[in-house]
């Protein structure tokens, strides 16, 4: 629960990347929850990006995230993710020491190019339907990959109970506390248990409109998927449901792009009837995870980012909706778009 990125100085950096890799160009930051992070152009014009992980992530889950991208690349190469770049001795990762002696996990990958989905114009149904195949390609694509560090703790899983937590709700501001109040008993009682038990797999938990790309605001095809962080061991169904949170805040009609998003991931991931039934309440918990992991940020010096307060007035006003429309009633139109009666 801990969002601390290093602080290494660019200098810093650039000299550990210039023995290890023999790289050197012009470097310039970018954000990270948990990383520190930088986009290297060398001199020949080549784009990469150098990750830094924080202080307590664990080197196991560093190789996990790292030897997700080997296994894409083996099995699945025509879908676009960023590559891993080796060390000069031919290491996938590597390490860096603060002033304290703490060593912090160092990788290179390769940078996409294109613009994220969150600028430029929103997609429309046909598109929609695109985007929600891809994120279906990818569960397939990573149904064979397994690591014994797949279930560790991240705290943006939807189904680790984060959502529930007594000590979190006990903290909570007023206002979550007072419209999530009666979904916690049944989401705690009822929702966890069934959907911990549906079908699970590593699955890449972190779809949104700012890790999706394309190629330009006009354009509205798939070119390339981001940032492994949130990789998990998990429900298959919370990929979708991290993505029609994301994604449907971003206009006024929620239940059709909803709608058209699960009819693209059902396209190329047929899911069960019992699996579409838990998806709106597996948004439910993300919408609260997201809650109170921003108010933890907010509180926090170090993240004093206006993005994140967007996120939390975004993902309030959702939940707001969703509570007063007809559940059963939007459950049941979700698994007839299935062809489930």
């Amino acid at each position: 629960m801990r969002f601390n990125p290093p602080r290494f100085s660019e200098n810093e950096i650039a000299a550990k990347v210039k023995a290890i890799y023999g790289l050197s160009g012009l470097w310039s930051t970018l954000v990270g929850e948990r990383d520190q992070n930088f986009r290297l152009i060398t001199d020949g014009g080549q784009k990469y990006v150098v990750k830094i992980a924080g202080p307590d992530e664990d080197l196991d889950v560093s190789d996990f995230q790292v030897q997700a991208l080997i296994h894409l690349e083996k099995v699945s190469p025509n879908i676009p993710v960023p590559r891993i770049i080796r060390t000069n001795a031919g290491n996938c990762l590597s390490s860096i020491s603060d002033s304290k002696g703490v060593s912090h996990a160092l990788r290179i990958v390769t940078y996409l190019e294109g613009i994220p989905y969150g600028e430029g114009n929103f997609p429309d149904n046909a598109h929609l339907q695109k985007i929600g195949a891809f994120q279906g390609e990818m569960v397939n694509a990573m149904a064979g990959f397994s690591h014994h560090a797949s279930s560790h703790f991240m705290p943006w899983n939807l189904s680790n109970g984060v959502a529930v937590s007594k000590d979190l709700w006990a903290v909570a501001a007023e206002d979550v506390k007072s419209l999530a109040a009666p979904l916690l008993p049944r989401l705690r009682d009822h929702v966890l248990p069934i959907l911990n038990a549906s079908p699970s797999q590593v699955i890449h938990n972190d779809a949104h409109p700012y890790n999706l790309l394309r190629q330009d605001i006009e354009s509205q095809d798939v070119t390339g998927l981001i940032d492994f962080g949130d990789m998990v061991y998990a429900p298959i169904i919370n990929d979708l449901a991290v993505m029609a949170t994301t994604f449907q805040r971003k206009n006024i009609n929620d239940i059709e792009i909803v709608t058209n998003l699960l009819i693209g991931f059902h396209r190329a991931h047929p899911l069960t009837d019992e699996q579409v039934s838990l998806l709106l309440d597996a948004m439910i918990l993300r919408l609260l995870i997201t809650i109170l992991l921003t108010d933890i940020k907010i509180n926090m010096e170090a993240m004093q980012d206006p993005d994140i307060l967007t996120d939390r007035v975004e993902a309030f006003d959702m939940l707001q909706r969703i509570c007063r429309i007809d559940h059963d009633g939007m459950v049941n139109n979700l698994r007839a778009a299935c062809g489930y009666n």
